[in-house]
């Protein structure tokens, strides 16, 4: 079966995640578990792409949302709602680093892109708290990749992936190899992916919303006449002059000349994947080592950002070739729309390496491991150097010295002026993990026993170049600017901090249907410490009828970057009469303490012969939880707040976020579950279901009564340090197996939610409304053994080669709306806006 959650309760399977107890056999914990046929099954072109079919999953990074500026080319799978960090992400059990960039929303998380397909076994999806066996970050749950460990052969995967409506696509490729070496399984893989563009203006309506009003226009501060050239005519004081060449300079003439730099942004970038693997083991060593290397090759930014510094400035006559005898304000940006778009491109490496000593003695397993991994990121975001781009205003500019920047007539800036403003932040980011582990098992009589510690050194190293560096005083204030236009690029880390942890699990039999399993765990770092237990209970009432119950704690630590890192980000905000893009800075907070939270799981199982049905009722119940300020939200709160930076015209320049421990977070919901088997014309038919309700996540809001404790369930939450939360997600899964012949189809359905924010006039003309709808997408495959009607003569061993066909959003449904200018028109953290693709597979496999 291939989500083994539902599998039939005679078949034993074996399940390592969750437990430290390799021989224990009672399911105590909610486990869902996806096989490599399961994702060849459903055709994802990433791993991170499998939590569309999880219920379980919501807010996951699946997808970019290129605006966003942060963390293109990188992914996460995120359970129950909660940030990235709450789910801890394993390789074979054991720990990989967090990124040494936070997301978008300052959460830190362990990079799912360094999975290679090729190389996957399963993914073990746990659905409750892990802390008591894990360590800090299991709150939500746990995924565990497991990869091959002994493969005798080879295999080729060749994939496809297309969209019918644009011309987007991803193709594919895989080789594993696997023998005997030495006493030794000795396995090999590599794959590569390349991925191709898709620009926000192939999809209507999708940036239709992403207009700046900073496009090139001028407010003139007193009468004037101009007698004759391009601006000839006379103005009053106060008046609006757009640019009166603004359609002709790619604007937007609409009171002013605006700019919709959405549509210059990418849907989906230009990416190149490749992912190493390689693996050697025997009964008492175990070596692996994984490489992955992602490239965003494009990643289009404005062709320059908005001169925020000059909406309070005067542009003195003559000064930028004004024609004006009396000063004007400038309400623009260097480069516009008649300049192509600039590229953002980035460099990911990560690896993870593990050795694992194992010995068996008499009563007693021993394993040793040493893991080491790092995360790097290599970042190049374009800007104008603000020192050159003043000089040439001045006419002092270029490398001569005597050229002037003319913002009145962009026609007359010469090509060798314009590359010498352009600048860029470049920043590397490195984060590393190197983790110590011993853990030894033995048995007494009906007890299980497991036992261990593990020290860990993590290290994160953060560098910005000379004109992109920043300065902040205590408060979080920016003192020193990059010499940058608007990005205000960060402040150089160098950080390391230790941790070490004992560790315990035991399981036994109260009574022949009732066991118990206890484990335990103390986790000291230099400023936090915390023990955490959890007791788990299951009881089997009738042979096909049982109950599990478990109660622990868990907690998670702020990660390296939550608390020593600085960036200055991109952000889109509504402010009092209008949403803008400005700088937000995100500052990193030293005095952070740990998120510590109880879960609860209580849940009923019935299975008989090929039928099973459960339901699962979980709580978390948060206590200083760690969250990343909303810009959006201190904005709500306070307009002219201390977090809030306003020039003397009242004009928002940026906003300053920090991360913070809230005081409360309470969530709950149920998991919900039914399989059946029947046997259908000669053939098989397989049913699965699975849900995931939400009743309540609930956070604290400052209102005129005091705080009080809102439910986000079912809404966007663009004004709270969340995200967008439907309260029913349900997947369905049917397959026909007939002659090694397999169907399939498969129906996602999400609910919709309500979006609270006030709707401008026009984008009401435009159709937006305060309801994203609900989504219910189809996929069906087709998979087909072509070796069973072509034979190849191959005396060295059997083979197996197949196809699938598939076809992912059959009806070509269309992402949902969603007012949230001036972003994208549709919620990257749920849906995909691509619309109808096909899938095309071909796999062979050559066995020794």
């Amino acid at each position: 079966m291939s989500f083994s959650i539902f599998s039939n309760e005679e078949i034993e399977e074996v399940i390592t995640t969750g437990t430290l107890l390799k021989e224990s056999k009672s399911k105590f914990s909610p486990v869902e578990i996806i096989t490599a046929e399961k994702f060849d099954e459903i055709g994802v072109s990433t791993i991170a792409e499998i939590s569309k079919y999880l219920s379980a999953s919501s807010g996951s990074h699946f997808q970019t949302n290129t605006m966003d500026g942060v963390d293109q080319g990188m992914s996460a799978i995120t359970l129950r709602g909660l940030d990235h960090a709450s789910t801890l992400l394993l390789i074979n059990s054991k720990r990989q680093t967090f990124t040494g960039t936070p997301s978008y929303n300052g959460e830190g998380y362990v990079d799912a892109n360094i999975i290679p397909k090729i190389a996957l076994t399963k993914m073990e999806v746990l659905k409750e708290g892990a802390t008591s066996v894990y360590g800090s970050d299991a709150v939500a749950g746990v995924v565990n990749f497991i990869t091959v460990k002994k493969f005798s052969g080879y295999k080729l995967d060749l994939d496809s992936q297309y969209s019918t409506n644009y011309n987007q696509n991803d193709i594919g490729f895989g080789f594993l190899y696997g023998k005997d070496f030495e006493n030794f399984d000795l396995v090999f893989g590599f794959e590569r992916m390349e991925r191709t563009p898709l620009r926000a203006y192939e999809i209507d309506q999708i940036s239709e919303l992403s207009v700046s009003g900073l496009g090139n226009s001028f407010k003139i501060l007193g009468d004037d006449v101009i007698e004759s050239g391009l601006y000839a005519g006379e103005y009053s004081n106060g008046q609006t002059i757009p640019d009166p060449n603004c359609i002709e300079n790619g604007g937007i003439l609409d009171g002013r000349c605006r700019f919709a730099y959405g549509r210059g942004f990418n849907i989906v970038n230009d990416e190149s994947h490749e992912k190493f693997y390689t693996r050697l083991s025997n009964r008492n060593h175990d070596i692996s080592l994984i490489f992955s290397n992602v490239k965003v090759n494009d990643n289009p930014q404005s062709p320059s950002y908005p001169a925020l510094p000059f909406l309070a400035r005067d542009i003195e006559p003559g000064v930028g070739g004004s024609p004006f005898n009396v000063p004007v304000r400038w309400y623009g940006r260097p480069l516009g729309g008649r300049y192509p778009w600039r590229e953002s491109p980035k460099d990911i490496s990560q690896y993870h390496f593990n050795y694992s000593f194992l010995k068996d003695f008499e009563n007693l397993s021993l394993e040793s491991s040493f893991t080491h991994s790092q995360h790097e990121n290599f970042h190049n975001r374009p800007d104008i150097v603000d020192s050159r781009f003043l000089s040439a205003l001045y006419g002092n500019g270029g490398e001569s010295g005597d050229l002037q920047w003319n913002i009145f007539d962009p026609s007359q800036n010469s090509i060798e002026l314009v590359e010498h403003i352009k600048g860029a932040e470049i920043s590397n980011k490195i984060g590393d993990l190197t983790t110590f582990d011993i853990l030894a098992q033995t048995s007494y009589r009906n007890i299980n026993l497991a036992f261990g510690t593990q020290a860990s050194v993590e290290n994160l190293d953060i560098s910005f170049n000379e004109i992109s560096r920043a300065e902040f005083d205590s408060d979080g204030k920016i003192i020193k600017t990059a010499d940058l236009f608007f990005l205000g690029g960060g402040k150089n880390v160098n950080e390391s901090r230790n941790k070490y942890s004992l560790y315990f699990e035991l399981d036994s039999s109260f009574l022949p249907n009732f066991d118990y399993r206890f484990s335990g765990r103390f986790e000291n770092s230099e400023n936090f410490s915390s023990f955490d237990p959890k007791l788990s209970f299951k009881y089997k009432f009738f042979e096909n009828f049982s109950f599990r119950i478990s109660s622990g704690t868990s907690f998670t630590m702020p990660s390296m970057g939550q608390m020593f890192s600085s960036d200055i980000k991109l952000g889109s905000v509504r402010d009092i009469e209008s949403s803008v893009f400005v700088r937000q800075a995100q500052i990193g907070n030293a005095d952070l303490k740990p998120a510590e939270s109880t879960n609860t799981n209580f849940g009923l199982i019935y299975g008989n012969n090929g039928n099973r049905l459960s339901f699962d009722y979980w709580e978390i119940d948060f206590e200083n939880r760690i969250e990343g300020q909303s810009a959006q939200a201190l904005l709500s709160e306070d307009p002219f707040g201390p977090s809030i930076t306003r020039n003397e015209l009242g004009d928002l320049i940026g906003v300053t976020t920090t991360y913070f421990n809230e005081e409360s977070t309470v969530l709950s919901g149920i998991d919900y579950g039914l399989s059946t088997v029947k046997s259908f014309f000669n053939g098989e038919v397989e049913l699965i279901l699975q849900g995931t309700n939400l009743i309540e996540f609930l956070t604290p809001e400052q209102s005129e009564n005091g705080i009080t404790m809102i439910n986000r369930v079912g809404k966007h939450n663009f004004d709270a340090h969340t995200h967008s939360l439907p309260k029913n997600r349900i997947n369905t899964f049917i397959n026909f197996k007939k002659n090694k012949s397999k169907y399939s189809l498969i129906a996602r359905y999400l609910d919709g939610y309500i979006n609270n924010r006030t709707i401008s006039s026009k984008a009401l003309s435009l159709g937006y409304k305060n309801k994203v709808d609900s989504s219910l997408i189809f996929d069906i495959s087709l998979e087909l053994p072509i070796s069973q009607y072509l034979q190849i003569n191959n005396n060295s061993g059997d083979y197996d080669l197949k196809t699938s066909i598939g076809i992912i959003n059959l009806f070509d449904e269309k992402a949902p709306r969603l007012y949230n200018a001036p972003d994208f028109s549709w919620d990257s953290r749920l849906h995909d806006p691509r619309g109808r693709m096909i899938r095309v597979n071909f796999q062979l496999i050559f066995n020794n």
